[in-house]
Parts: C-alpha cells; structure tokens; sequence
C-alpha cells in the first residue's frame, strides 16, 4: 500500500502492483514534487503509470484531470481500481499501451508531462524524443518533468525541449525541461 501525501486526498490508501519490476516514487520526492510546482487546474500526462500514485497526487492537489500511460496490464487494472476506490475515475484517462506508439497520437495539450521510467534502461531519453516529436502536448508553459537516477545520465536538450533544473533526492534526481522560446 501507498498512501497519499498530499491535498484533499492526504493519508488516502492506494493498491500497489504486485510485480517487482514496478518501483514507486517515494514520499518524500512526491512531497518535494508538489512543493516544487502547483499542479492546481493543471491538466496532466503521466507516462509509466504504475499505480498512478503521481497523477492521484496530482489530482488530490488541485489538478483537474491526468491521462496516465502505462503498458502492463496488471498495473492498468490497478489504477482503475485504485481511482474508482477514490471516486476520482471521472477525472483520470487510462491509456494502457506502450508510450512508443501513444505519445506520436496524442492531440491535447498538457500542462504537465511527469515520466518515471525504469531506471538505467535509456526510456527517460526516449520519451523525451518522443515528446519533442509531438508539439500538439506542449507549448512553453508546459513543465516536463523526469524522475530517474543520478547515474543515468539524460542530455541537455531533446528537439526543442531545454533542461531548466534538477532536483537530487538521494539516488534519485528530478530534471525539469522545457520548451525554448521562439
């Protein structure tokens, strides 16, 4: 079980996915996250979904919907149940899929894009090609933000999008990008 950390939902218990291979953001760095940006009326994309915990929290802190991606099975059923048991399902869009073939098709701008990929695995890198690929998600007052180790090392710039800052929370580091202006 997680539990949420913040907003109207606070202390609210979530299913995790029995699956080893799912990690979850810690506490602290979903603390620190919602510290660093005020999610309220934000309209928000989570890839690698898991149980969802990142976008509930987003929700519970004043977001107004979240689409997660996520490819397991396990874990979509997972978050569905996790939303419904909350009463949010009204505000969350599934998207179960790999993100390689969603984030090209996806039409709605976001206003936050969160990523926490496997570690060590060069997905970071990728979903944020992907993302510069489609401009129809983002625009400059989009904040894309990337949890992954400190040893894995992402680069300065993917298409337009700039490394704006990074946050170190033990081995894990938070690299907030955005778009260049014009």
């Amino acid at each position: 079980m997680l539990t949420i950390e913040n907003g109207d939902l606070k202390g609210r218990k979530i299913n995790i996915v029995s699956d080893k291979r799912t990690r979850y953001t810690p506490a602290n760095v979903r603390r620190a996250l919602l510290n660093i940006i005020d999610v309220t009326g934000m309209n928000s994309l989570e890839i690698f979904g898991g149980s969802g915990v990142v976008s509930f929290e987003f929700i519970s802190s004043g977001a107004e919907k979240a689409t997660i991606i996520e490819t397991s099975r396990k874990a979509c059923s997972t978050i569905i149940k996790n939303a419904k048991k909350m009463k949010i399902d009204n505000k969350i869009k599934l998207i179960c899929s790999d993100f390689r073939k969603i984030v090209v098709k996806l039409t709605e701008k976001y206003d936050i894009i969160f990523m926490d990929p496997p570690f060590q695995m060069g997905l970071a890198g990728e979903a944020l090609k992907k993302i510069s690929e489609n401009k129809n998600i983002y625009d400059e007052n989009t904040i894309i933000i990337v949890e992954h180790s400190k040893r894995e090392k992402l680069e300065k710039k993917y298409g337009d999008l700039t490394i704006y800052k990074e946050y170190n929370y033990g081995d894990i580091k938070l690299s907030i990008y955005l778009k260049e202006g014009e």
